[in-house]
């Protein structure tokens, strides 16, 4: 999904439910109707990023929706959330990642390490709580596929040329 598919969701309306069986939720039509015009109504379509104020009981669903369904990059502030209508290319690690604490990640990112998004190759990864990346986008050799490991939002940072 994109941001382009969200505005016209939030515009049109869903036609069916979201829902994720692994996360155990579900936003019906008409929940999501209510929750647009909540908090997504007055969308400027020219931003690169917008803010809104959520309340913390529908918190958790704004995340599943910008996050899980329409794969937004979200990030919480204390009073507020910050939504990125395109999702950046390059993150850097704010702290090592290792299998102390990413018990599947396949080896060892030492803390600053440039991380490239990739789409993940297996549905596997969990955006309600991070992002699949990449030290290079280099395909395995013989295949097509780039690989990509689940890094959680708190260890990571968006990549710009000031981290130099």
């Amino acid at each position: 999904m994109s941001f382009q598919e969200f505005y016209k969701c939030v515009n049109d309306g869903i036609k069916r439910d979201i829902k994720s069986r692994r996360l155990k939720m579900r936003v019906s039509v008409d929940e999501f109707s209510v929750l647009s015009e909540k908090y997504f109504k007055n969308l400027n379509d020219d931003d690169l990023t917008f803010k809104i104020v959520v309340n913390e009981g529908d918190k958790n669903t704004i995340l599943f929706i910008l996050r899980s369904f329409f794969n937004l990059y979200v990030e919480l502030k204390k009073s507020h959330i910050l939504v990125y209508k395109n999702f950046p290319n390059k993150f850097i690690l704010l702290k090592e990642v290792n299998k102390s604490n990413h018990h599947f990640t396949p080896k060892t990112f030492k803390k600053g390490t440039i991380m490239y998004s990739v789409s993940p190759s297996y549905s596997s990864t969990n955006r309600m709580n991070g992002v699949p990346l990449w030290e290079d986008l280099e395909t395995i050799k013989g295949t097509e596929l780039i690989p990509s490991v689940q890094i959680n939002y708190d260890y990571i940072a968006i990549y710009n040329e000031s981290f130099n």
